[in-house]
């Protein structure tokens, strides 16, 4: 567990990095801290290993002051991992992965196995072993900067915009990537970003930061979206907050509806006779292949011999949330998104009144939550 109780930081001209904040961050968990320019994210990190002292109040770490430990003592046992990796360039990559087991006093071997060991969990080919930073991409270098801060399995790890630097395709693998290795390690991280659907996606608890470095909310992405602490928060999620709540309704909560199926070897008076505008074309197995619109259908024939209109993409009920349905919803010519078993067999389909329905049920608050920096649960 991570305490700040009541940390100030007041730089020499003046100027206020952070306004009292107190929160806790829970062991195990992430916690993410997002806001504005100015609002102190970088700085609140930096008080957890010493890299800045607050002016007032204190830092703890399962209820010790973190004053109370040398620096060096303190880093030894937290992980930190920055924007652009930070590596040594004219080290190789599990050279750089085994600095700090070389620093603990490790033996060569030793850290040189277990650089390896984590080069592989965090989707590094062996063969990059010996190569050097800038022979590797940046998605590739940020994921060297993730297993060095593992190396020494620290309690804690400290992120800092670590994947601000790379475009957005690697940067949806690496939050994938860290999730994993999350779910397996269930470290007590702090992750810094700017981005608020980095935070929802990643985040189990979040701070938001206000320019001044005021606490403005700390709570659940979930609450966070459904009840934000007022206008600041609010305007800084943005106004498709309600659509990103869906990200937290579960595809398998959704009441699907059954639609018309035919199969592949069904003839066009089959689809003619259903009385629907669309049909939902399958093969064996229920797998579906395409939309028919009935109208567009030649005279005769089969649906085999039809131009289908594809499906735009599925959705598994039993890991995509409701995000998923509405993107799938939007992308089909029908407005309605297909659903799938873990076999790719048809179960129903869902569409807008659907996912409205799941929000309702899931809560609809959407008024101002707890006081400046409460729990909103």
């Amino acid at each position: 567990m991570i305490t700040f109780d009541g940390v100030t930081k007041r730089f020499p001209d003046g100027t206020v990095a952070l306004d009292d904040v107190s929160l806790e961050c829970p062991t195990g968990q992430i916690t993410v801290f997002v806001g504005t320019s100015g609002g102190g994210k970088t700085t609140a990190l930096r008080t957890i290993n010493r890299m800045v002292d607050p002016t007032a109040g204190r830092v703890l770490i399962d209820g010790q002051d973190v004053r109370e430990k040398k620096p060096a003592e303190l880093r030894r046992n937290i992980g930190y991992v920055i924007q652009q990796a930070g590596l040594f360039p004219h080290r190789t990559i599990i050279d750089n992965v085994a600095t700090v087991p070389y620093l603990l006093g490790w033996d060569k071997k030793k850290a040189r196995t277990r650089a390896m060991e984590l080069m592989e969990r965090v989707g590094l080919e062996p063969g990059m072993a010996k190569r050097y930073p800038f022979q590797l991409s940046g998605g590739q270098q940020q994921r060297v900067g993730v297993a060095r801060a593992l190396a020494a399995d620290p309690p804690i790890m400290l992120m800092d915009e670590p994947f601000s630097a790379v475009d957005p395709v690697v940067r949806a693998e690496l939050q994938a990537e860290f999730l994993r290795l999350q779910a397996e390690l269930e470290k007590t991280i702090v992750f810094v970003t700017h981005d608020i659907d980095e935070a929802i996606k990643l985040g189990d608890r979040i701070a938001v930061f206000q320019t001044g470095g005021r606490l403005v909310q700390f709570d659940t992405p979930e609450n966070l979206l459904a009840r934000p602490a007022g206008d600041f928060v609010a305007g800084f999620i943005g106004h498709d907050r309600g659509i990103r709540r869906l990200s937290f309704v579960k595809a398998a909560e959704l009441v699907l509806r059954d639609h018309e199926i035919l199969p592949l070897t069904s003839t066009v008076a089959d689809a003619r006779a259903t009385g629907q505008d669309w049909v939902l074309v399958v093969e064996d197995g229920r797998r579906p292949v395409g939309w028919a619109r009935v109208a567009g259908l030649p005279a005769d024939g089969t649906l085999s011999d039809a131009e289908l209109d594809p499906l735009g993409h599925t959705f598994g009920i039993d890991g995509d949330s409701a995000r998923a349905v509405l993107d799938a919803a939007i992308l089909s010519p029908t407005g309605l998104a297909v659903g799938i078993d873990g076999d790719g067999g048809v179960v129903g389909v869902a569409g807008q009144q659907d996912l409205v329905t799941a929000l309702a049920a899931a809560g609809t608050g959407t008024g101002a939550g707890a006081d400046a920096g409460g729990d909103t649960r």
